[in-house]
């Protein structure tokens, strides 16, 4: 239990990238668990997001703002600014610098932009940003 409430002090009612296969600004609230931990996901309504990796994930014929549950076990990766599945297929980010640079990207798409390379444009940004932290850890 302990360290749920660690992952609700650092996480509940904050606003986060969501990566997985799209790119999507979204708010995490309703942190629980036991054996596992879960939270409910809405998605923010975003200039220029959300962006998908394929047009299979293209959910912009669906209800928003979309809404959804994850869940993982407690062998997840978890920091102030980063909480990702064991599994590495999700992760958010919740580093409010991150999220301004990437929403001022985002709002520089044109509106008939393609959401594979806006997509791309942005992963690259935040993959440079992490290796650029590391790297600065490092030194």
């Amino acid at each position: 239990m302990e360290r749920i409430a660690q992952v609700r002090s650092w996480f509940e009612g904050r606003q986060a990238l969501y990566l997985e296969k799209d790119i999507l600004l979204v708010r995490v609230s309703n942190i629980r668990g036991g054996d596992y931990i879960e939270a409910d996901i809405e998605e923010i309504p975003t200039v220029g997001l959300p962006v998908f990796v394929l047009p299979v994930y293209d959910r912009s014929g669906q209800l928003r703002p979309l809404r959804w549950k994850i869940g993982t076990n407690f062998e997840t990766h978890f920091s102030p600014d980063y909480w990702s599945s064991t599994h590495g297929r999700w992760c958010m980010r919740f580093s409010s610098k991150l999220i301004d640079e990437v929403l001022n990207i985002a709002s520089q798409f044109h509106e008939d932009h393609s959401p594979i390379l806006g997509y791309l444009r942005i992963r690259r940004y935040i993959d440079e940003q992490t290796a650029d932290a590391l790297r600065a850890m490092l030194k």
